[in-house]
């Protein structure tokens, strides 16, 4: 392994655990909990460090709920092995609840966070909305099997996936 492979592994290894100890704070006592300073504590290095992988820490709070919603988005391509669309919506309900009940923190930083939420790029779609999306494919593809008789199909996955939540 050359010097350019350590580095970007000893990186990645950083962040991972500066996320750690963010998730491990946040589940603890919410996001006031979470500061620059209570993750250096954790991982006993300086503050300063910290910003040397991250902006601040809503950027950490953010990539956290990213990598939340990368593993729901895994989950939800899953289901694209599963032909019936009316069997697939309905796993894909299940899958999503299963994923609350299993990360219940997680879930709360992903959906119930109003400090992190922030508006994709509009150049870009971010990971929250691209698993959004998918379960709008699922919901289209339920729809055009006339599993329901007529629905807006935007209206249709708002409700669906309010409901869930």
């Amino acid at each position: 392994m050359g010097i350019k492979e350590r580095k970007r592994r000893d990186v990645s290894k950083m962040r991972q655990r500066i996320l750690r100890a963010a998730m491990q704070l946040f589940a603890k006592g919410g996001y006031e909990n979470v500061s620059m300073r209570r993750i250096a504590k954790k991982i006993e290095y300086s503050p300063g460090t910290i910003y040397l992988y991250f902006k601040n820490k809503d950027d950490i709070m953010l990539q956290l709920c990213y990598q939340g919603f990368e593993r729901l988005l895994d989950m939800q391509h899953e289901l694209d092995k599963i032909t019936s669309p009316k069997k697939r919506l309905d796993a894909a309900g299940r899958y999503y609840i299963d994923f609350a009940v299993a990360n219940p923190e997680l879930y709360e930083l992903m959906f119930g966070t109003e400090e992190i939420i922030k508006q994709p790029d509009p150049e870009e779609e971010s990971v929250p909305l691209r698993s959004f999306r998918k379960f709008e494919q699922h919901v289209r593809e339920w729809l055009d099997a006339g599993i329901l008789a007529d629905g807006n199909p935007e209206a249709v996955t708002i409700s669906l996936w309010a409901a869930l939540h």
